[in-house]
């Protein structure tokens, strides 16, 4: 281990050791995520540089347009998640319809069934359909 210690270039006939392709390993990774970083860095410094030139913007005002579109596509996804979280709290605080008793899960089963499965419940029982209260109705397999 101690002879070949990353203290210079390997023989193609010397062994490499655990330690050394260990650390050899940790380098090239350390290397290439640094390197990442850099590149990062660059296209950041040259974006607000582009953004900030108005000579630019002035010889290809088309560019403005591009750019705006570019960005609502890219925040598109963004968009919908908002839109999707602000319908789901509408929907909590919303005012619920006269006689209605919350929420119903349907599991493997289909509105027409359900209705008609509720209907028949209200109807045997001799109650009337919105003092009943559903939580779930699930549709069970016979077992053959």
């Amino acid at each position: 281990m101690g002879i070949s210690l990353l203290s210079g270039v390997f023989k193609s006939t010397d062994k490499i050791q655990v330690v050394d392709a260990i650390l050899l390993a940790l380098i090239g990774v350390v290397i290439v995520f640094v390197i990442l970083a850099l590149i990062m860095l660059i296209v950041s410094i040259v974006g607000k540089a582009f953004d900030k030139s108005e000579v630019l913007k002035e010889k290809h005002p088309e560019w403005g347009e591009k750019l705006a579109a570019a960005k609502s596509k890219m925040m598109f996804w963004k968009k919908l998640k908002k839109d999707a979280e602000e319908a789901e709290v509408a929907a909590q605080s919303a005012p619920v319809a006269a006689g209605t008793c919350g929420e119903l899960k349907l599991i493997n089963t289909d509105e027409r069934d359900a209705a008609m499965i509720m209907a028949i419940v209200a109807d045997t029982t001799g109650t009337p359909l919105n003092e009943l209260r559903f939580k779930s109705i699930k549709r069970v397999e016979e077992e053959k």
